[in-house]
Order: C-alpha cells, then sequence, then structure tokens
C-alpha cells in the first residue's frame, strides 16, 4: 500500500520563499484531496520527511489505509488531467485542489524550472499548461469555447512543457497555446514562422480576447511558393 508521496522542485536561483510557498501549496493539494476522498471519520495525519541536501519533499501517511492511498493516487491522476487539458473537475478534487494545483503551476518561471508530484511510480510534471484548464474549470462556461485561430508562430518554449505564441490575425494579438501531444507539438515546430491555423479550448480575457489555448490540432497553410500557378490550374481543367 502507497503511503508517501513527494514533490521535487528544480530551480538554480530558487529563494526560500518561493521554496516553502511551493511546499505550502503541494500539502494543501495532498491534504485536501485526502480529506475530500477518506472523509471527516478517516482523516489522515501526515508527516513531513526531508532528505538533507535534497530539494524533494515528501508527505507520509501515519496511519495508512485503503482510502488514504487512493486519495493519493488521486492527486497523480488529477494533476495528470489538469495537464492534459481535460475540462472537468478531477476525482477527489474540489476548487481548493485546482486553485493549489494552479498555483504551482503559476510558480514556474525565474526561479523554479520544473515541479514534479511522485507517489512511487512514474512522476507527474506540474507545466503551465494547467494553468488555462484550472482557468476554465473555475471560470466557468463564458470564458471559454472550443474553437480556431489562425496567424503566424512567432515563438516557441520548452521550459516548462511546449508552449508557443501565435500572433492572430485578426485581433493583432498575441495568444499563448499550450501543447501536449508529441505530433502536435512536432507540427507546431514544424509551423514556426510560418501562417497556422489551430484549433483547440480558448479561453477569452474579459474584454473577450483570446488570451490562451489548449491545442488539439494545427494545420500549416502553404506557402505561397508552394502554390500552384494560374496555368497549373487551368491545366488540371482542361
Amino acid at each position: 500500500m502507497n503511503d508517501t508521496i513527494e514533490i521535487k522542485i528544480d530551480g538554480s536561483k530558487l529563494t526560500p520563499e518561493t521554496f516553502i510557498l511551493a511546499v505550502q501549496q503541494f500539502f494543501a493539494l495532498i491534504k485536501g484531496v485526502a480529506n475530500n476522498v477518506c472523509g471527516p471519520s478517516k482523516q489522515v495525519r501526515w508527516t513531513v520527511e526531508v532528505e538533507k541536501g535534497s530539494n524533494r519533499v515528501r508527505g507520509r501517511v501515519l496511519n495508512p489505509s485503503r482510502e488514504s492511498a487512493q486519495s493519493i493516487k488521486a492527486v497523480c491522476a488529477g494533476i495528470n488531467s489538469l495537464r492534459g487539458g481535460f475540462i472537468s473537475v478531477p476525482k477527489g478534487f474540489t476548487a481548493c485542489e485546482i486553485r493549489a494545483t494552479q498555483a504551482l503551476a503559476d510558480l514556474l518561471g525565474d526561479e523554479i524550472d520544473a515541479i514534479t508530484i511522485q507517489n512511487g511510480h512514474n512522476p507527474e510534471s506540474v507545466t503551465r499548461a494547467i494553468v488555462p484548464t484550472a482557468n476554465t474549470i473555475l471560470g466557468g462556461e463564458k470564458s471559454h469555447a472550443f474553437g480556431s485561430l489562425e496567424g503566424v508562430i512567432n515563438s516557441m518554449s520548452d521550459k516548462h512543457g511546449f508552449q508557443c505564441t501565435i500572433k492572430e490575425q485578426n485581433y493583432d494579438r498575441d495568444v499563448i497555446c499550450y501543447f501536449q501531444k508529441p505530433e502536435i507539438i512536432e507540427e507546431a515546430i514544424r509551423g514556426f514562422r510560418r501562417r497556422v491555423l489551430i484549433y483547440g479550448l480558448i479561453r477569452y480575457i474579459n474584454e473577450g480576447f483570446p488570451d490562451n489555448m489548449v491545442v488539439d490540432m494545427v494545420k500549416i497553410f502553404p506557402e505561397e511558393s508552394e502554390l500552384p500557378t494560374l496555368a497549373e490550374v487551368q491545366a488540371i481543367y482542361k
């Protein structure tokens, strides 16, 4: 029976304040999910373990049970679901645990390069892709919709999970795009600095402009040099 779950925080410029904040959100997440799964009659008691010189902090259950093991499993499954862009509240989560996971993802940046959470199996990466999914779930139906955007991919980053920025042509705004599937990532890389059509879950800000999206499809438009000439088109119909 699995009675431990740990967080690993990587960052070359990590300050004590940011490290403590990440650990606080981690324990808010795992304690919240445990309370939701186990209920008030089987409350989980936790202890903290930190290895000397390590960037890992472990939570260990002092009163392990079948329910506590299920809650630990639910934490990692929930992170996987939010990172994957599934617009539903993960099992064992409430708005509080979604906010804690979102807060962890928001810490990625100058100080923190990577965050992983592990329960003895494969580690689950906390990436920036969690943020738009959490925003959508917490914000309700009015803030998001499935749709497509057209524009030019003008920047890319793989630091905190692959993402790119597209210059959207209708509003002349940069829209951040998050990716999960390797084949879609490869298509986006091929479309760098080219005009593309992307489809997925779009999140809109209050003014009605698209702000970011979780991408399900990328279609690259051909360059002008790749298009058939008028003579070639006429030849087809002769």
